[in-house]
């Protein structure tokens, strides 16, 4: 009987044996299903966040290869910088700078202001750009100095009309009054002479009513660059009152330079100084130079 129910079992109900009695098949066949159940949903959810993976991808490009906007600050201050009213801004320097921005691929206009509202801009704004700017132990940690644009000497001024303000040392000169841009550095050169605007300095707003309060004689001396008398002269012709150099100040920084806000891109940085070294090298630079009679 016993052996009879044995084989009975054997031969029909091996077939019908409950899975936990097999182990191994039940791990196989679970893990076969989980894997097939991970893979369906990794599939959906590629499908749902491919535009966040492009997104990633476009941000992981360097940022050379984007085009980056600057804002740039600057004065009237002819032969370098000119704007009238109306009309597109010109002069070397802006000439110059154009072609950089042109060169470097950065998107920007520039913006002519007082110079005090330029220097405070440049100092306040992130990746903006100042043109033309005098560097000085002052000012060193104020920007970055992205490159040199001009060399120049700086003079005081007179009317050839007014020989009794002639002069030999600029300590003779604090007797007169003298007139400077407002927070231009010829400012703070005088102040560190001991030169004050409640006595003997005359602050003006821009360059052309610099000029102005030296022809109304509102001021005995005006401090200004070779340059820039020698181009205001040529292009007034008759008009312009007969000036003379009363005093060359050889201990003034006389370089302008492009310079940029501290919290400026490097890579901007970067990318203009590559761009002068450019123009330099291919000759555009000087010839913008001789272009406005900076060179010969």
């Amino acid at each position: 009987m016993y052996s009879k129910v044995v084989a009975k079992f054997t031969t029909h109900q091996v077939l019908r044996v409950p899975l936990c009695f097999c182990p191994l098949r039940f791990i196989k066949v679970y893990v076969i299903n989980i894997f097939r159940s991970l893979t369906r949903i990794f599939r959906q959810q590629l499908k749902c966040y491919s535009w966040l993976l492009a997104s990633v991808a476009w941000l992981a490009l360097p940022a050379w290869s984007q085009q980056l906007s600057v804002k740039v600050v600057t004065e009237q201050l002819p032969p370098l910088q000119i704007h009238h009213q109306g009309e597109a801004p010109t002069g070397a320097m802006v000439e110059i700078v154009e072609l950089l921005l042109q060169q470097a691929t950065l998107d920007g206009q520039i913006v002519f202001y007082p110079w005090a509202r330029a220097y405070e801009v440049a100092q306040q704004q992130a990746n903006t750009l100042i043109f033309s700017i005098m560097r000085t132990p002052a000012r060193e940690h104020k920007f970055h100095w992205v490159a040199p644009l001009l060399a120049d000497t700086v003079h005081l001024i007179r009317l050839k009309s007014r020989p009794e303000l002639a002069i030999s040392a600029i300590e003779q000169a604090k007797q007169f009054r003298i007139g400077v841009t407002r927070s231009d550095i010829a400012q703070f050169y005088l102040e560190e002479k001991g030169f004050t605007t409640e006595q003997n300095i005359l602050l003006s707003s821009s360059y052309p009513r610099l000029w102005q309060s030296l022809f109304d004689r509102k001021v005995d001396y005006i401090m200004a660059n070779e340059f820039m008398w020698r181009q205001k002269q040529t292009f007034e012709g008759e008009t312009f009152q007969p000036i003379e150099v009363a005093l060359s100040l050889d201990d003034f920084a006389q370089d302008y330079y492009l310079a940029a806000s501290l919290n400026t891109s490097p890579i901007i940085i970067s990318k203009l100084k590559k761009a002068l070294e450019k123009i330099h090298q291919s000759g555009q630079y000087l010839a913008i130079l001789q272009k406005w009679h900076l060179a010969d």
